[in-house]
This record gives structure tokens, sequence and C-alpha cells, in this order.
């Protein structure tokens, strides 16, 4: 380990400046940027080992590549080349070595510049401590000119920019504290000029303009250091809205009456505050050449982006810095790139007196500018003669750097493309701005402020609506207002458009123009205003695509809303993983997609609309077969999580996908996917007649169904008739009765009784044509239900029997329990309870070999109640009070609140009326707060209601006798009448 340390000694680390290396004193090139970033991040923690995430979190974030683990093997493997191997080790010995998952680089802290201007730092605090003011000023300097420029410049990554900002704020403080060991000191004189120049540079850190005002004073320049506090006074009111704290408001103060304490040495060093890096403007021109001024004229009705605004124009006023500054914004076409650019760019310009360049490079057409020439046009506005100018690019660059270092320019660089085309414009002092705009951000670029446009919030576009058409207009049609803002996708260039439509006429209201633009298909056609026009910006960026992005931003248009996952649009597309989401990200790139989070991808409305109006329709059949079949795979493998074991499962036209570990996880997936499964089933039947697609169609509605009211009901009964109208046009029975079928049982859920029996009818008759027997036993099921909440019982009866013989032929034993049990409760309610004590008794035999408390807590439910009819009441209480236990054993809470309002019924007609309270009460209590426990919650409340009015609590049970009512009624059952008569009777007191 010593051998190790000493070879290690003949290394130097810089990280205060670009990532440089020395070995005895020859310089090691650090490798590319990406390497630069592993290898920063384990020279921040020299001597530590860092593990395999840190270092994936350190260069990528949140968003690592698939292969991140192969790279960083490969960065340790070029590192560890560039490495001296420590002297006296074998060759396997080396600085970098493996420790577990990750990497320790054996370096000593004091081999890295950072490490060590931290502990110079540390060291100047302890000899201030000791009272050794000389050694803390030397110590201060030792650490300061220990910067190079930017701390890790050029290295990209989360980290490198974390630490960037966090070396940069240690230099101020380090600089900071320096002030203040010299004016401890008495080197007042000294320290007035760097002193002035740091405040500039840092003018909203308030400690050091007392700092300034100190050496003022002790100077003798007293109206000097009171000019100073009016100067923070201003730049903070002007910047912040502030005004000075009381430590700077009180040295004003004493120097004022002329405090003659000041004038002694201070006694400690002030803690330094934070940066907010900002920096005043300089007063005059740095010098007397050309000052050009090129920026476009700023809008009078901007509207929107404060935030953005403020956040660039702060970054770009900020002199506390040792590189260019340069700000981007990127965003679809249409976003307000230009404008935003421009408005900032007016907003700062004063801090850049000595003129401002700007350049449209195209780079979303099909001509990027030339880079040559765009020099040659910077060149001529600084002063450079036409025959002057050299001819390479490189020379021009040169020389544009030359002309502008030392002087502080603005430059706007619009609509750049990429970074070879923008490398040879920017500046190379950091007295120099650039704002530059592009549809993306641009990788490898090191950007002070970063700001990636969405659309205008309703409140914006409506703020630009009123500036261009006249408050007036807008407060007369409100509703028309947002309709039309929301048509345009609040995109700026749209609402614009829109905005000079109609004040260019007057006479129109927003309401025409609102109907004109609710067809989407002309809606992008109709965004045009003399000049403006959405679709020009939408083709610049369209004509730049190759055959597959092109092919694939037109092909998905119409099956992605809202969102679209990876892997339906790999499947849709006919492309595997990986090259579908190169493709993909490639059109986020581009501007023409968007990724809300990691796999999953939309577009803006108008996008979407240019996009379909590309579309070849005989394209799309294909498409929408091959995504409804990967759909439907998710579907069924999420519904054989729900329903195990049901028939259904064996009958889709699919291969069996095992996707899910568990129920939570397939749940999550379909409500997750299911607009997105709605939509593609919508376009799918209007883009063609296959009849193939009809029948994916309604196998998805089927796997889609089992998840009840997790899946929003409405729109599920919407695609489903959809689908049964289409399907039974076609003449394809088997699609039109599992269609029906998804719509009756909707209603069926919604107590919509009649609706129902409608639709499952024709469920049945066609599911009987198409020989489906799997739904045909669910229609039969579900017409048997129905008939009982409609009184109809005999006709339940028919239902289910027919239902449990289908069962009992599939092998559906589930099925035929449930079946068995529901032909129990119509025969109870037909009159016939002996036989549905024997159902019952016959079914709990069989469960006692397959255990399932949920259907034995049913039967015994059943049994209880048909034995109360058979007037066999304690049978039935001893039936209630197993059926109790199984269900606390079980944890069937609606189950065991079920059975105590049954129990409470038996109770009261036994006479036991305070127990038969308490049953009811408890059974209340649980239902009040259960999920779509509504039926149940009415008839427990009547049985309260009736046993409060036989205890004669005749107000209470009045009361609760009207909400049952009010149950019963909304849920549209018949009986809501006898519950009426009942409640009427007890407020009348009869």
């Amino acid at each position: 380990m010593v051998q190790q340390e000493c070879g290690a000694q003949r290394l130097r680390f810089s990280l205060l400046g670009p990532l440089g290396i020395e070995n005895e004193g020859r310089v090691v090139a650090p490798g590319p940027p990406q390497q630069q970033a592993m290898l920063a991040a384990l020279l921040l923690r020299a001597g530590r080992a860092v593990t395999l995430c840190e270092l994936i979190d350190a260069l990528w974030g949140e968003e690592p590549p698939s292969s991140a683990v192969t790279i960083l093997r490969t960065y340790a493997w070029r590192i560890r080349q560039r490495l001296p191997a420590p002297e006296g080790t074998e060759p396997a010995v080396q600085l970098l070595a493996s420790i577990g998952d990750g990497y320790r680089l054996s370096v000593p802290p004091e081999s890295v510049d950072a490490h060590r201007a931290e502990r110079l730092g540390a060291a100047a605090a302890r000899a201030w401590r000791q009272g050794r003011q000389e050694e803390c000023a030397g110590l201060l300097a030792d650490a300061l000119s220990l910067w190079q420029g930017e701390p890790l410049a050029g290295v990209p990554g989360p980290l490198a920019e974390t630490e960037r900002s966090r070396l940069a704020e240690l230099r101020v403080t380090l600089a900071e504290q320096r002030f203040a060991v010299d004016l401890a000191r008495g080197r007042h004189h000294v320290l007035v000029s760097d002193l002035t120049a740091f405040v500039r540079e840092h003018p909203l850190r308030e400690r050091s303009y007392g700092f300034l005002m100190q050496a003022l004073y002790a100077a003798g320049r007293q109206a000097d250091a009171l000019a100073v506090f009016a100067r923070a006074r201003r730049t903070l009111d002007e910047e912040l809205g502030l005004a000075p704290g009381p430590e700077l408001s009180e040295l004003h103060g004493r120097i004022l009456v002329g405090d003659p304490a000041l004038l002694a040495p201070v006694a400690a060093v002030p803690s330094a505050v934070p940066s907010a890096a900002l920096s005043a403007a300089p007063s005059t021109a740095s010098d007397g050449s050309v000052r050009p001024a090129q920026l476009p004229p700023d809008i009078s009705d901007f509207s929107g982006r404060a935030e953005a605004v403020r956040e660039l124009a702060e970054a770009l006023a900020g002199a506390d810095r040792s590189a260019l500054a340069v700000v981007s914004i990127s965003g679809m076409g249409g976003i307000g790139k230009s404008t935003l650019a421009v408005r900032v760019a007016h907003r700062i310009r004063d801090r850049y007196p000595d003129g401002q360049l700007h350049a449209d490079l195209r780079g979303s057409s099909g001509e990027p500018a030339d880079a040559g020439a765009v020099l040659g046009s910077f060149l001529g506005a600084l002063g450079v003669a036409a025959a002057d100018l050299p001819r390479a690019v490189e020379d021009r660059s040169r020389l544009l750097r030359s002309l502008l270092d030392g002087r502080r320019v603005l430059l706007l660089l619009d609509d750049a493309r990429d970074h070879e085309q923008l490398r040879p414009l920017l500046p190379g002092c950091a007295d120099c701005g650039v704002i530059l705009t592009g549809r993306t951000r641009l990788p490898g670029l090191s950007a002070r402020a970063h700001v990636d446009l969405d659309v205008f919030a309703a409140d914006e576009a409506l703020e630009l609506l009123r500036q261009v058409v006249g408050g007036a207009r807008v407060a007369d049609e409100p509703a028309a207002a947002v309709k039309l803002v929301e048509l345009c996708g609040g995109l700026p260039l749209a609402v614009r458009i829109v905005a000079a439509r109609l004040a260019a006429r007057p006479r129109w209201t927003l309401a025409r123009l609102v109907a004109a633009l609710t067809d989407g298909r002309h809606r992008i056609d109709r965004l045009r205003a003399g000049s403006l026009a959405v679709t020009t910006v939408f083709e610049h960026g369209y004509r730049q695509l190759n055959g597959v992005q092109a092919y694939a931003f037109r092909t998905l248009a119409p099956f992605t809303w809202p969102t679209i996952a990876l892997d339906a649009a790999a499947a849709a597309l006919g492309l595997g993983r990986e090259d579908a989401e190169e493709v993909l990200e490639s059109l986020v790139d581009a501007a023409l997609l968007e990724s809300p989070r990691p796999g999953r991808y939309r577009y803006h409305e108008l996008l979407r609309n240019y996009a379909e109006q590309r579309l070849v329709d005989r394209g799309r059949p294909p498409v929408a077969a091959r995504l409804l079949r990967f759909l439907l795979s998710g579907a069924v493998a999420a519904f054989q999580w729900a329903v195990p074991g049901d028939p259904a499962g064996t009958t889709f036209a699919v291969e069996r996908d095992s996707r899910f570990a568990d129920l939570p996880e397939a749940r999550a997936w379909l409500v997750r996917e299911f607009d997105g499964i709605a939509h593609a089933i919508g376009v799918a039947l209007r883009s063609a007649a296959d009849p193939a697609l009809l029948g994916a169609a309604a196998d998805l509605l089927v796997a889609c169904s089992a998840f009840g009211r997790d899946v929003p009901s409405a729109r599920l009964a919407s695609v489903a008739r959809e689908v049964a109208e289409a399907a039974e046009l076609a003449g394809d029975d088997r699609a039109a009765g599992r269609a029906r079928f998804v719509c009756g049982n909707v209603a069926l859920q919604a107590t919509r009784l009649d609706e129902a029996r409608e639709h499952t009818t024709r469920a049945a008759e066609a599911c009987r044509r198409a020989d489906d027997t799997v739904i045909l036993r669910q229609t039969c099921n579900d017409l048997g239900v129905i008939a009982l909440f409609q009184q109809r019982h005999a006709d339940a009866v028919r239902s289910f029997d027919q239902a449990l013989v289908l069962a009992r032929h599939l092998g559906h034993r589930s099925g035929a329990l449930a079946t068995a049990l529901n032909a129990a409760l119509a025969r109870l309610r037909n009159g016939d309870a002996a036989e549905a004590v024997a159902i019952c008794d016959e079914e709990l035999r069989a469960l006692r070999d397959a255990p399932d408390s949920h259907g034995a807590a049913h039967a015994l439910g059943i049994r209880g109640r048909a034995l109360h009819e058979l007037g066999r009441h304690e049978e039935a209480l001893a039936t209630y009070g197993e059926c109790l236990e199984l269900c606390r054993t079980a944890r069937l809470p609606r189950q065991e609140a079920m059975t105590r309002y049954r129990r409470a019924d038996t109770l009261r007609a036994v006479g036991r009326l305070d127990e038969a309270l308490a049953q009811a009460r408890s059974a209340v209590a649980h239902l009040e707060t259960a999920r779509d426990g509504e039926r149940d919650r009415a008839y427990a409340l009547e049985v309260l209601a009736r046993t409060e009015a036989e205890l004669g609590d005749r107000a209470a049970a009045a009361e609760h006798a009207a909400r049952a009512y009010e149950l019963l009624s909304s849920l549209g059952l018949p009986e809501a009448a006898e519950l009426r008569e009942f409640r009427d009777r007890v407020r009348s007191g009869g």
C-alpha cells in the first residue's frame, strides 16, 4: 500500500477548470467528455469506493442507456491505460481498483486541486482562529490560485453540473474570506479596486457591498462609501424587490455619523452568503469600436413565460462566471422559442453595452445556414471589411473570438441545427453572452440555463388572445374563448394566428371561428393568417425525417391517444423494441413527438392532425391488427389474473402471455392502457372493413370488463356499442354477442335494468347463433340477475338453470357454484325456500373439498335467508352465526356486514330487538364506507328502520327509511315502492 501511494504521488489532477492529468509534469490526455465525467466522479471521492449505481447516476441521471454498465467498464479500462502502475507492484495491482461492483481510485486527496483548495480553506480558518493573519491570507491566496476557469469545464453529466455550481460557490466564498482578512490587516487602499470589480461581478452579495463601504470609509472616502450603499439599495430593489438587510443598513448608518470605530481593523472574518449569480450592467461601452445592434424588434403583446424570462435573464446578467454565458431554449415548432429569445435579449441588452448580434441559423429547414456565411456577417457588423475577411471558417471563427475578447456582446443564435453548426460561432471570452434556440436541446452544450418550452397554460393563451383581439370581445364570449385556445392546443403560434384572424374581422364572433376549427380534419389548414401558418412550421421538421422516421410519425398518429407505450408502438410499427425506441426518440429529438415519461410517447394535438393528413389509408389495417393483437395479449394476461380459471380465457384468439407477476401489476397495466385500448378499437373500426379486427376488438372488451369499476364504465360501454353495431352490420355473431354482453354487463352494474335486459338478450341470441357457449353462459347468468332485480323470479330461475347447465358442460366449477347459488336465491324469491336450502346444502358439501371461503359465506348467507322464510328462525340464526365466524376468519368484511343485517332481520322476527338493533347498526356503519355498496346499504338501512319502528323510535325509523328509499330509487329497484309505503306509514304514525 505504501508503494502504491508513492506511485500515486507522481500524479496531479485538475478539476478547477478543464479536467486535467499530469504525470511527473507531463500532460496526460483525459479522454472523451463522458470518460472525463467518470474520472471526475472517482476523483471527487478519491480513496473511497464508488458503486456502479453511483457512477450511472453521476454520468446519466435518471435516463441511463441500456448499456451503461458496459460503457463504464470500458471507461475504467481506458482510464487505467492513462494512469501509471504503482512502483514495485504486480501488473494486476492498479491505482483504479475494482471494489465490489464499483471502483476506487487510490490517489491522495492532495493530488486533486479541488480537495487541495478545500483543505487550504480549512487551514486558513484555523490560522485565523489562532491569530496568524499573514498565514491565513497566504493560504487563501494559494487556494484561489488553483482555479483555472470554470470547474469541470466541458464535462457532462448531473454530477459535474452539481459540482460546477458547488466549486464556483466555493471560489466566491474564499474570495470574500480573503477580503475580510485583508480588511482586518488594514489593507484598505489596496482592496478598493479588487472589491469594486468583485461587487460588479456579484451585485447581490450584500456583505461584499459592506466590505467595499468599509474599505472606502477607512480610506477617507466617506461619500463614495455612501454612494456604494445607494447603488446596493437600487440594485437589490430592481433585481429582487428587496431592501438592504439590517447589517448593511446599520453599517450605512454608522458611516453617515462618522463612527470612528469603523477605522479600526475588523475583529472577525465575516461569513459568506449564497451567491445569486446576477451582475450589474457596466455603465459604458468598453471601447469606441463598432457597436452592432441587430436584435429583431420585441413585440408589444408578449404574453406568459414570466418564469422563463426571469431564469434566462438572470443567467445572462450574472457576471459571476469564468466561462462564456450560454442559455438555450428548445421546443416544438410554433412554441414561441424565437419570441421568448428576443424578449430576453431586449430585457438584458443593457448588460451587453458593446452590442448585440443576431442570426437565423435555419436549423429546422432543409437548408441550414452556413457557419462561414454567418461569421462573415458578424465580422462585417463588427467593422471588418469584406476584403479582409479570411476564407477558412476556422480563421473567421478565430478572428471573431479575437474581436470579442474583453467586450460584452450578446449573440442571439436562432433555430440552431446542431453543435457542429454552432461551434465556430461561439465567442471564447466570459464577458459575452449567447442565447440559443432550437427544436431540441443540443447534447454536449454547456449552458448556464435551459428552458424546454411547453404549450401555453389556458390563462396565458387567453391573455394573448385578449391582447390581440381586445378584452371586450373575449369577455363577451368567455366559453368560446376557452374553446378556441383549447382547439389551438395551447400552441402560441396557433393562438396568435386565430387572434390575428379575429382582429382582421371585427364582425366575426369567436363562436364562428370555433365552429370552423372544430373539424379536426381541416383544422390545421385553417390555422393560417397571411404569412403565418402552422403547417409551414411543422413542414420544416417533417422534411428532415428519413423514411423510417416519417413512416413512424404518420403511422402512430391515429392510434396515440392520449399516449402510447413503447412496446405498443413497437408492435404497431412491426419493429423490435430497441429499433422502435431509437426511431421514437429521434422524433422526440426532432420535437415532433413528446415523451412525458420514460417509455411513453404522445403527439401535440395539432401535430397529430398534421401527421394524419399525410397518412396513407391503405397502411392502417395491418397496423391496427398488429396493435390490437399486442393489446389483446396484455389484456388477456391481465384477465387471467383477475378471474383465474374462467373458460373465457381459453377462447381469446391470442397466444398466452405471462408478462405480469401478480394481480396488482396486471390491474395497473390495464388501467393505464385502457384509454389507449378504447381509442385504438375506435380507430381500427373506422380504418377498414377487416373481420379479424372485430373479433380482436370484442375479445379486448370482454377482457377489460373483468376489471369492473377499475375501468371507466361509460367509455367501455360506448366502445362496446360501436363494436356491436359494426359486428352486426358485418354479420359477425361472435363479435356482436361479446360486445353486446359487455354493454349489458355495464348497464347491469349501474342497475339500468331495462337497458341491461335489452343488450343481454341480444347478446344471448347472437351467442347461440355463433355457438359461443362461454359467453352464452355469462349472458344467461346476467339475465337471471336482471330478472331477480326486476322481481321476475320465475324468469330468473329459468335463466340461472340454463347458465348452470352450460357451466357444468364447460367444467367451470367456480362459475357453476356462483350460478347454483344464484338459482337458489331465485327459488327463494319465487317461494321455494325449501329447494333453496337443499341447493345450498349440496354446494356446501362440495365446498368442504375445495376451500372457497367467499363461496361458502355466500352459500351460508342464502341458506340463512331461506330458513328465515321457512320460519326456522333458530336454524337461520345458527347459520348466520357460522357465516359470521367464517367471514371474520377469512377477512370478508363486506359479506360480514351483509350477514349482520340479514341476521338482524331474523332477530327482529323473534323479538330480540336490542340485538337486532346492534347488528343492523354495525352493518350500516361498515356499508356507509364500502365501495359500490349502495344496494346493500339500502337493505341494511331498511332493516334498521323496521327495528327502530318496532322499538318505538319513529323519528330514527323515518330518517333511515327515507335514506333507504332514496338509494333504492336511484338504483331503479322495484323494492323502492314497498319501502316508500313503509316510510309514509312511519311518518304518519300508522
